[in-house]
């Protein structure tokens, strides 16, 4: 489900908030563009507000703080301006916009939305183009996101579908994938004893390995992390590196 959550201890609530059902967490072009146009479909039912965690190259690894706190004060603004759905999006990186780690972005708003007491208020998708396999869609999932549109991976399907064995079409190669990454969480959350997505989502079930705790203590708060490592600004650094070798600057 994605959208708000209603009080479990609530047993006499009245009128629970409505949540968006969908199939499984991994989403299409078509299922963001109906999110995108929700409040339209919905009558005003569900909200969608899109957070581009993206800031520009010029500004270094030391502008990641500074974007990581704009990005939870836009969530808050969001939420009490009456969104109800999320869009946590890299959609404009270019080559003078550079990305946040999707994770990094995801958890850092919904640790703040917890402290802020407003995180069963909104839903929170994640649209990037850093999930491509299956562990990257199950460390989203641990740190909050209730569907995830992996955009970069599809359209790499759609271009390429016509050398791939078989006779595929670009939807139904999409389809294929989107079947592959859905029985590869149903195994990974079965190894854990975990039933559903929906108790997967936000359990952080994960060991961070090689982060500072001081990091972790801030945007991944509640994991465990028994090796110390690298802070928020040496992330930072290997985007910008990263980045800068895919646009070839």
């Amino acid at each position: 489900f994605i959208g708000p959550k209603p009080n479990l201890l609530d047993i006499n609530q009245v009128n629970p908030p409505m949540r968006l059902e969908v199939s499984q967490p991994v989403l299409d072009f078509d299922d963001m563009a109906k999110l995108r146009d929700i409040e339209r479909t919905t009558q005003g039912k569900f909200k969608s507000h899109q957070i581009d965690i993206t800031y520009p190259l010029a500004w270094g690894r030391e502008g990641v703080e500074a974007k990581l706190a704009s990005l939870c004060a836009e969530a808050v603004d969001a939420i009490k301006g009456g969104k109800n759905i999320l869009i946590i999006s890299d959609r404009a990186v270019s080559a003078q916009q550079v990305a946040i780690p999707a994770l990094l972005a995801l958890s850092a708003i919904h640790q703040h939305l917890i402290r802020e007491g407003l995180r069963t208020s909104a839903g929170l998708v994640v649209e990037t183009g850093s999930a491509r396999e299956v562990h990257h869609f199950a460390v989203l999932a641990g740190y909050g996101a209730e569907a995830v549109h992996p955009y970069l991976a599809m359209e790499t399907l759609t271009s390429m579908h016509q050398d791939l064995p078989g006779e595929l079409s670009a939807e139904k190669a999409i389809y294929n994938y989107v079947k592959a990454i859905g029985k590869g969480l149903s195994k990974i959350m079965s190894k854990m004893g975990v039933s559903t997505y929906m108790s997967y989502c936000g359990a952080q079930l994960f060991e961070a390995i090689g982060l500072s705790s001081q990091t972790v203590d801030k945007y991944f708060t509640g994991t465990a992390s028994r090796v110390e490592g690298i802070g928020v600004f040496e992330i930072a650094e290997e985007a910008v590196r990263m980045h800068k070798a895919a646009f070839g600057a």
